[in-house]
């Protein structure tokens, strides 16, 4: 394990598309790294070290990782370790930055990269067209990807890679890094690196936050470094001087707890008075190898939402068993995007009804209208939570739902166990997961709809 900083002045050596090579437009921001005025610490550089001579900071790792509270900048660093491997560290070799879902690399990771100014100087080819991707002027080509269920994460076993870049690793189940891993087989300098928000401790911090690591930092944030993994952990919403003072007032008004100290201060924390403290790793989560070849029943659960994560889960019944196979959770979900994702699961695990949040009547009906049997679900929150809690013997939960088992790791009552209501944090598929368990319990009638030309039997085979 070897880490050095270098005497030459970062901004010398970061390979940035220059105003004066590139002529760009004068309102692009500068592919900096920023420095925080009154401390002087600068935690997107200590994520981008590299190779000795073409980096500011050297490091002899291979996987390298920022976690940070919201807020400071971890896209931006994403897509600044992604440039640096484009242009210098694997010039004209293949990448990827692969995200949760598709509205993060549309809202998120492709607009930083045009405000950097990056998509003047590139071509980006969309989604169905002919290599895809962003074509750098060395010749590199950054693919953009998500994996946010199986099909999804089989396909990211075609390429070969340089290097790759996950955003938000902590929402994707641990097999998506599993085989990206394994991908990374060309180039010159051969990386992986995460940025994200903490999820609690699961499988992100169990293989990166190393106990026996070298511990380089350890002012505000913490800098971990084997010959593995260099680690960034715990960087604050307020130490990015871009933030606007009063989003850092409202961060501290509205989050308080466990809940303030992994989306604000970016720790791994345990969460208290947890809603189901019962669910557990061992007993409660399986692999695809685990799941039933047939079922009686498939039911889905909807959660509403745009600016707000909407959320989807699918369940499938055998016997006395429930298993929650796949998850959807982003946000700017409407309802074509909805009716999208759930004819995609209906496809893989057959028809059933679809316990929607009835709040929004309108949204119900144009997921009938689209075919789909769509019910108002009993939004009863004691007594929905009893129901799942009375499943705690039967229900399982697919390793490759990320974003269920993290919250179920989160979920927690307001005041700890003194209140009956749980925060409304942490609880978009939890809330459909409700829906769709309590409803299906509780229902007295039974409806069947097909969508035209489709009619799946029981227990379909996936």
């Amino acid at each position: 394990m070897s880490s050095t900083r270098s005497t030459t002045s970062y901004t010398d050596e970061f390979p940035e598309p220059s105003y004066t090579v590139f002529d760009r437009q004068r309102d692009s921001r500068e592919v900096r790294p920023y420095v925080h005025p009154d401390t002087g610490l600068a935690p997107q550089e200590d994520f981008l070290a590299g190779p000795e001579g073409d980096a500011a900071i050297s490091s002899d790792a291979s996987n390298h990782v920022i976690i940070s509270g919201l807020g400071a900048g971890k896209t931006t660093t994403l897509i600044m370790r992604a440039w640096a491997n484009a242009e210098r560290w694997n010039r004209g070799e293949l990448g990827a930055i692969i995200a949760p879902d598709w509205p993060t690399i549309k809202n998120a990771i492709l607009p930083t990269m045009r405000e950097f100014g990056l998509l003047e100087v590139c071509d980006y080819v969309g989604p169905g067209g002919e290599e895809p991707g962003v074509h750098t002027p060395s010749g590199s080509r950054i693919i953009l990807q998500t994996a946010s269920n199986e099909r999804k994460i089989r396909r990211l076993r075609g390429p070969n890679l340089a290097w790759v870049g996950i955003d938000e690793p902590a929402s994707l189940a641990e097999r998506a890094w599993e085989v990206l891993s394994g991908r990374l087989r060309v180039g010159n300098y051969r990386n992986a690196f995460l940025t994200g928000t903490p999820r609690g401790f699961n499988w992100v911090y169990d293989r990166f936050y190393e106990d026996d690591a070298e511990i380089v930092h350890d002012d505000v944030y913490e800098i971990r470094e084997s010959d593995r993994v260099r680690g960034v952990f715990g960087v604050p919403s307020w130490l990015n001087p871009h933030n606007p003072d009063d989003y850092i007032e409202r961060l501290k008004d509205e989050y308080s707890g466990s809940y303030y100290e992994q989306e604000v201060e970016g720790s791994f924390t345990q969460f208290e008075g947890l809603v189901y403290p019962w669910f557990d790793r061992d007993e409660h989560i399986r692999k695809s190898e685990d799941l039933p070849d047939s079922w009686d029943e498939t039911i889905f659960g909807v959660d509403w939402g745009f600016s707000n994560h909407a959320a989807i889960v699918a369940i499938l019944i055998h016997g006395d068993r429930w298993y929650v196979v796949e998850e959807r959770k982003s946000r700017r979900m409407g309802n074509n995007d909805i009716a999208a994702e759930l004819e995609q699961m209906e496809d893989d695990y057959g028809s059933g009804p679809v316990y929607c949040d009835s709040a929004e009547p309108k949204s119900i009906e144009a997921l009938n209208e689209n075919g789909f049997d769509a019910r108002k679900s009993d939004k009863s929150v004691e007594e929905g939570i009893k129901a799942v809690a009375a499943k705690r013997d039967e229900l399982r939960v697919h390793d490759l739902c990320q974003e269920t088992i993290n919250e179920f790791h989160a979920y927690q009552y307001k005041d700890g166990r003194e209140s009956e209501k749980p925060k409304k944090e942490n609880d978009h598929i939890m809330d459909a997961l409700r829906y769709a368990i309590f409803t299906h319990e509780t229902q007295d009638t039974v409806q069947i709809r097909f969508k035209s030309g489709s009619m799946p039997s029981n227990g379909s085979i996936r």
